[in-house]
């Protein structure tokens, strides 16, 4: 396909000559309409940008002002079967099967040759480097690394679950600084975060993560284990600790209190107890005039298996968010390690209503 320049003044005279007829993009139906060829150079003068190419030379051109306004002009009727044009030699790429990616549909006859096939492949093109652009790489990234973390947490495997919300992290937060907004002042990616892009997308293929978020892949095993960060390392200690902590039930509800394993009580609504906080809450509310014994322990308050709600407050502003879980032990878990950033405080209770 060659453009043919304004200035070609003698090569515009000839095309005119040569083209007895065209068809032209119709937006309100979608389909193409027969029109007189003096239209097409026309809208080609009173557009600067538009563009006059010749697809083949002698036989077929196109006028196009925008992807909803353009023209083919053509030397023969193309509503009558003809010879079809010899194919170039020694220039890649010029004939419209080439351009087109083999396939199913390049196979059929006529398509290699219609008119809207390159406009066609246009919109393949663009939506298949959109496919291929780091930011979809990274949300695949995220979306494999999301669910390795909930795998590795299922098995208690804390390092993994430290690494692996890192990695899902990082890719989250690049996708977000790639988005092109002038008018906010952000422009894209700077050299820092396309070379932060290209160490984290070969740290998470070390882990097994560029695999699609299907399961199919699984991380290393523990004899290929990449070198982790110390920092990494210090967090997955801290939450093995917690776990042990947790394992033996709900922390006690008292600020001053650090024993675990404390159960659902009677009278004060939210609260949990362990046995020693039980009885000096009794023997003050007994000195403030309360019936001896009034706190005592929910009958069935504090089930192995049931329904745990935890709600994450925010330290600073309105705002919070719940986690469902199913045990005491993973109820307290979540209360002590999934509190990012702001969340400073929680509360732990048991729904009345059941399961839907």
């Amino acid at each position: 396909m060659t453009t043919i320049r304004r200035n070609w003044t003698k090569r515009i005279e000839q095309t005119r000559a040569a083209a007895k007829f065209c068809r032209a993009y119709d937006s309100s139906t979608g389909h193409m309409i027969t029109v007189d060829p003096a239209r097409a150079f026309e809208a080609w003068n009173a557009t600067p940008r538009a563009t006059l190419s010749e697809d083949t030379p002698g036989q077929k051109w196109r006028v196009h002002v925008h992807s909803n306004r353009f023209y083919v002009l053509t030397a023969a009727d193309p509503q009558r079967p003809g010879p079809r044009p010899a194919r170039q030699l020694g220039r890649v790429g010029s004939s419209p099967a080439r351009r087109l990616r083999p396939g199913p549909l390049s196979g059929l006859p006529g398509v290699a040759e219609h008119e809207e096939t390159p406009y066609a492949r246009s919109f393949l093109t663009a939506a298949e480097r959109q496919l291929n652009a780091p930011s979809t790489t990274l949300l695949r990234i995220a979306a494999t690394a999301k669910q390795a973390a909930a795998r590795a947490d299922d098995s208690n495997d804390d390092l993994r679950v430290v690494v692996f919300r890192d990695i899902e992290e990082r890719c989250r937060y690049l996708v977000d600084a790639a988005v092109v907004e002038p008018v906010l002042g952000r422009r894209g990616w700077s050299g820092r975060d396309r070379a932060a892009n290209h160490t984290l997308q070969q740290w998470a293929a070390k882990w097994g993560l560029n695999e699609p978020a299907d399961g199919a892949a699984l991380p290393p095993h523990a004899e290929r284990e990449p070198a982790v960060p110390a920092e990494q390392r210090r967090q997955a200690v801290v939450r093995t600790a917690a776990r042990a902590r947790c394992a033996a039930g709900i922390r006690c509800t008292e600020r001053n209190c650090l024993t675990y394993g404390a159960v659902k009580v009677t009278f004060l609504a939210g609260a949990w107890l362990c046995p020693d906080c039980i009885r000096a809450m009794n023997t003050r509310l007994t000195a403030a005039g309360y019936a001896p014994d009034t706190v005592q322990p929910a009958p069935g308050g504090t089930p192995e298996r049931g329904r745990y709600m935890v709600r994450l407050y925010n330290a600073t502003g309105k705002g919070s968010r719940s986690v469902e879980t199913t045990s005491p032990q993973r109820a307290q878990f979540i209360a002590e390690t999934e509190r990012p950033y702001n969340n400073t405080d929680y509360e732990i209770w048991l729904p009345a209503e059941p399961r839907s």
